[in-house]
């Protein structure tokens, strides 16, 4: 099961990032699956994150899992207690997951911009047009 997915960054992010790092309307993130969607004060530390670039994902994924899941308050607790017994056979720096990361982001159409990661079709800003 999956317990983290790719967004595009809304006007409620850009607005509860404003004294942290700057987050772009449309930027592309990854999040919590399970409080990614709760008010930002609900969400668990550390619930979503904004890469600057395709090959930074590696790394907030890794922040995500390190510093998140263990206590997210709305992971279900079986999810929990899985996600636990498989943490602990993961192995640091495994070769190759850099180069995953950023071949998966491109395969679903994600680009680096100055701006951070967008998808290459702007696909937030074509659904938010009336």
């Amino acid at each position: 099961e999956h317990c983290a997915e790719v967004v595009c960054a809304s006007e409620g992010d850009v607005l509860s990032r404003m004294n942290s790092k700057r987050v772009g309307l449309g930027q592309v993130g990854i999040r919590c699956r399970f409080c990614g969607h709760l008010p930002h004060k609900k969400r668990g530390g550390r619930s979503s994150t904004f890469p600057s670039s395709l090959s930074r994902i590696y790394q907030s994924i890794t922040m995500i899992i390190r510093d998140h899941f263990e206590s997210c308050p709305a992971m279900p607790s079986e999810l929990k207690t899985k996600f636990k017994e498989l943490r602990g056979n993961i192995s640091k720096g495994a070769d190759g997951s850099k180069q995953y990361w950023i071949h998966s982001a491109k395969a679903l159409g994600l680009v680096d911009t100055d701006s951070g990661i967008f998808f290459i079709d702007r696909r937030y800003f074509a659904s938010k047009q009336t």
